[in-house]
């Protein structure tokens, strides 16, 4: 892929698609006030950390990506999809390495 093309296909369709995707799931998952909202939940609940229950959603994910490596990916959403929300993972994770070092400041 030239170059010229892959910029086109980053700015275009593989950025926007992220963000719409992290708008819609994002929202009915974290609520309203915190983005991260949904990890601290989880966490607390099974008495892990944020990190650790990021870690769990993220890994089903990067599964199925590997899956597909391994030519064995049968699901409903296109890799495409997971491929999107493995990126939106890692905006998230940064999120929260952001929020913990401005909390420990």
């Amino acid at each position: 892929m030239n170059r010229e093309t892959f910029q086109t296909l980053v700015n275009n369709e593989i950025i926007p698609n992220c963000i719409n995707i992290m708008n819609s799931k994002g929202l009915s998952y974290s609520g309203k006030e915190d983005c991260l909202g949904n990890f601290k939940r989880c966490a607390k609940m099974a008495g892990t950390t944020p990190e650790q229950t990021w870690l769990t959603y993220h890994t089903k994910h990067y599964d199925a990506l590997c899956s597909f490596i391994r030519g064995e990916y049968s699901d409903s959403e296109p890799i495409e999809g997971r491929i999107m929300d493995l990126i939106n993972y890692l905006i998230l994770f940064y999120a929260m390495v952001k929020e913990k070092k401005n909390e420990s400041k």
